[in-house]
């Protein structure tokens, strides 16, 4: 017959005169996601939001969820792969963004700030969280940044609403979830 002794250290107590204390994971300091602007990906003018990674949350996820930490800043990171212009994109900024357009000398930043108006910008898309304020137009073939700081848990819509809108966005495609814990 054999016995099994099972030994369970218990944070607080002592082994052998070592006190075993608790081990937590260190919260993270920042969150990036990058998503991709994929023209035609669910067929012909059907196009898509496509997480590229979601690094240091715990997304992404297959529908377009991703999952993050209150009151860790997120930085997207937004790559626009479509080559239309759907319409322009006029506003105030709500969210200070960067756009980064490839040219022939390498990226060229084009920086703008929370209160600057925007004037017929030619855009694709936009990245949108209702009730957040958080707009963001995503012109074509470029590169789009900023950051944005979860405060309150739950779950957050973000879809594309240039020239997209309710109505042509589908889970998985324009739209998708974010859920703050």
């Amino acid at each position: 017959m054999v016995a099994i002794l099972l030994l369970v250290a218990v944070p607080g107590s002592y082994w052998y005169g070592t006190q075993v204390t608790a081990v937590t994971q260190p919260k993270p300091t920042s969150q990036v996601v990058q998503l991709d602007i994929i023209p035609d990906w669910g067929g012909n003018t059907v196009d898509a939001f496509v997480l590229s990674s979601a690094l240091n949350g715990t997304g992404p996820t297959p529908d377009n969820t991703i999952i993050v930490t209150a009151n860790v800043p997120v930085t997207f990171i937004i790559t626009s792969l479509d080559s239309a212009v759907n319409q322009n994109f006029t506003g105030v900024v709500s969210q200070p963004f960067t756009i980064y357009n490839d040219t022939d000398n390498g990226q060229v930043a084009v920086q703008y700030v929370k209160g600057e108006s925007i004037s017929k910008m030619p855009v694709g898309h936009s990245f949108t969280v209702p009730g957040l304020d958080i707009n963001i137009p995503n012109p074509p073939n470029t590169i789009v940044s900023f950051t944005y700081t979860f405060t309150k848990p739950g779950t957050y819509t973000y879809l594309c609403t240039i020239p997209c809108g309710t109505g042509m966005n589908k889970i998985g495609y324009m739209t998708g979830s974010i859920i703050v814990q």
